[in-house]
């Protein structure tokens, strides 16, 4: 069987693990990248902005919430101010089943506000975007 029909799961390894967070990552494809990550019970990501990737969180288990800036393109760009250039700037709850899309240059954080469950995701993003070991 060919490498790319095999089953695989999303990573057996850990990519990024910290006081709030692990992360398992799986890049067999060309293009696409796939990792799972687990929140712990009121936790959060650091948060970044996508970098030429566009991503596609798809939640599993668990409840909290996901806030997304979306910046007006600028060839100035930000400088020292984070809130120059905000167009919209958004905060929207996830659930098991709840799938949210964010396009290049949008700034993403995802939070779990629940105090005992975990909240977990599968993201899947094109290759260019993939930040190794962060």
């Amino acid at each position: 069987m060919a490498k790319k029909y095999k089953n695989y799961t999303v990573s057996n390894d850990i990519s990024k693990e910290n006081d709030s967070y692990t992360t398992w990552t799986n890049d067999v494809l060309r293009k696409v990248i796939a990792s799972k990550t687990v929140i712990r019970p009121g936790k959060s990501t650091g948060g970044h902005v996508l970098m030429e990737s566009e991503v596609v969180y798809i939640f599993l288990s668990g409840s909290g919430s996901v806030e997304v800036v979306e910046y007006s393109n600028h060839e100035a760009g930000h400088g020292d101010d984070p809130s120059f250039g905000i167009q919209h700037k958004e905060k929207m709850d996830v659930y098991s089943g709840a799938v949210v899309f964010a396009e290049e240059g949008d700034y993403i954080r995802v939070n779990n506000t629940h105090e005992q469950e975990n909240l977990t995701y599968i993201r899947v993003f094109d290759r260019e975007g993939w930040r190794q070991g962060s």
